[in-house]
């Protein structure tokens, strides 16, 4: 299925994505192209629905924050409702009377070296340690983060290191993960 991990520095942001997609009868592909993309100025990691994030990786521009903007607004007030809006347009927002309306996968997005993880709720987190994993190898990942002392990062070059690494742990214990492996950067 997917391995994304990201780790957040003091003015940056490092993520990084297996390549192997899957169905639910296991029949596999590995991605011709990474699931993760910039779009304009903004990092979009995608897992779960492949239509889910065709359509936030190429079916439209991402509204831009500004430069004094907070993070925190911008993520709530913009993103989220145009990323929603998105979804509704192309048919794949999922809504019954009562319901809260969902998205048939997870996202991490990083706006300006700031990570954020949007759940299928349309919700987002941030978390204080600044690491984040999804996906089905994200748990064996996490763990390689911390047996592999993620806590002591400093630089970009170290968590680039690291997260290539945490990938290549998930792919050798989760088959539905696979390389190549794809590390994208960002800076504030």
């Amino acid at each position: 299925m997917t391995t994304l991990v990201a780790i957040q520095g003091d003015g940056w942001s490092v993520l990084g994505c297996d390549s192997r997609l899957s169905d639910e009868h296991g029949r596999f592909q590995i991605a011709k192209t990474p699931k993760i993309v910039e779009n304009n100025g903004v990092l979009i990691a995608g897992c779960g629905s492949s239509r889910a994030s065709n359509v936030l990786h190429y079916g439209y521009k991402q509204p831009k924050p500004t430069v004094q903007e907070d993070l925190n607004t911008y993520m709530t007030q913009k993103f989220i409702p145009a990323m929603r809006k998105s979804f509704v347009d192309a048919g794949i927002d999922m809504k019954e009377d009562g319901d809260v309306a969902q998205i048939d996968g997870g996202f991490l997005i990083s706006v300006k070296g700031q990570v954020f993880s949007v759940s299928e709720d349309y919700s987002w987190d941030t978390d204080v340690r600044n690491v984040y994993v999804m996906g089905s190898g994200g748990d064996v990942a996490l763990g390689a983060l911390a047996a592999l002392g993620v806590e002591k990062i400093k630089t970009i070059n170290q968590a680039e290191t690291m997260v290539r690494k945490a990938i290549a742990i998930a792919i050798q214990y989760d088959n539905m993960c696979s390389e190549p492996i794809h590390i994208f950067t960002q800076f504030k």
